[in-house]
């Protein structure tokens, strides 16, 4: 993905913020990081495909996967956390890297750019926040694009903060801008037993001919399928997709007011700890004609819990995990376990 007038507006606001404000204390702390890896993808099953009484083989081949990350960090860890390794790669994945309430006042901020290639599919991570929490106040602005989960938004957060002891409240509002979600433009396009499937494929720009007792297909003159059954396995689909991306980009992005709430917990001590938080965004309103249309509950939440418990001195138990759920697109990484030490 090419740098845009987003990421460079990000990258104006860490210069100046850093230059008119502390100065060098508002980079001090901060790593500059970047760091590449190179793995051998999986190997696919074997698939065929028949022609003219034989077959041809399928199998999709894929390159070397790849991992190509360029950033800055700059947060404070948690008691809990623990730097395990000399370098920072920029593939980490810190659970409280997600929680509004960090662990220091003052900016914290994270830029991370991912190029990454897998299984032969190719796309950009970009997860760029700048947050500033104060006594009675926090303030965040994020711009987030998650290719491989399709979910990209730019946000600014505020709210007021109440602090009591392990406790934190807030609530504030949050404007959202993104592509339009929730649409599927195909279905205006395609009326379910008015149109064929060869008709829209057709329309999609796609020819036949009948050769040989069968019918080929042709994408600008290039022969891609020898069958009905062949082409609309493997092409036809993507056909629809591609024209309910390129229908949905022309439509451009759209803006979202939200009323904000969320609650945090932090308790750590040698024996065990628990870090939760919770945001919910329970009221929304649309700024634009393809603003997103909330069916049911029309709660967006924001879910992180850490816990451990050291039970023994030689066993201790762990669950970390995240929930996000945007405009229905849930994302979800959870992970738990025990060690146990032997000595």
């Amino acid at each position: 993905m090419k740098i845009n007038h987003t990421h460079l507006y990000f990258l104006l606001i860490v210069f100046v913020l850093g230059l008119g404000t502390c100065k060098a204390q508002f980079f001090k702390y901060a790593t500059i990081y970047s760091s590449g890896s190179i793995n051998t993808s999986m190997v696919e099953d074997q698939d065929y495909i028949a022609i003219n009484k034989g077959y041809e083989e399928t199998t999709q081949i894929n390159p070397y996967d790849y991992n190509f990350t360029i950033g800055i960090r700059k947060i404070a860890r948690f008691n809990y956390e623990q730097k395990l390794t000399t370098w920072y790669y920029g593939n980490e994945k810190s659970v409280a890297d997600n929680t509004t309430i960090g662990n220091n006042n003052g900016w914290e901020y994270l830029f991370n750019y991912s190029f990454i290639r897998n299984r032969s599919e190719v796309y950009t991570n970009r997860d760029f926040w700048i947050r500033y929490l104060g006594n009675s106040y926090v303030t965040k602005i994020q711009a987030k694009n998650d290719e491989r989960r399709n979910l990209e938004y730019i946000s600014f957060d505020t709210r007021f903060r109440i602090n009591k002891g392990a406790f934190d409240f807030t609530i504030g509002a949050v404007g959202r801008n993104h592509p339009v979600y929730g649409i599927t433009p195909i279905e205006d396009f395609w009326v379910s037993g008015e149109s064929s499937f060869q008709e829209l494929a057709e329309d999609f720009g796609y020819s036949t001919q009948f050769v040989q007792g069968g019918w080929h297909w042709f994408n600008d003159g290039e022969l891609i399928a020898t069958s009905n059954d062949e082409f609309f396995k493997h092409y036809f689909g993507s056909a629809i997709a591609q024209y309910n991306q390129d229908q949905l980009n022309a439509l451009g992005s759209v803006t979202e007011l939200s009323v904000v709430i969320g609650t945090a917990y932090y308790y750590y001590s040698d024996k065990y700890w628990i870090h939760g938080w919770l945001n919910v965004m329970p009221f929304h309103y649309g700024l634009d004609d393809y603003s997103y249309n909330y069916e049911g509950v029309p709660t967006d939440v924001d879910f992180g819990l850490v816990a451990g418990w050291r039970i023994t001195k030689n066993l201790g138990v762990f669950v970390e995990g995240t929930y996000l759920e945007y405009w229905e697109k849930p994302v979800q990484e959870f992970k738990f376990g025990f060690n146990y030490l032997i000595f």
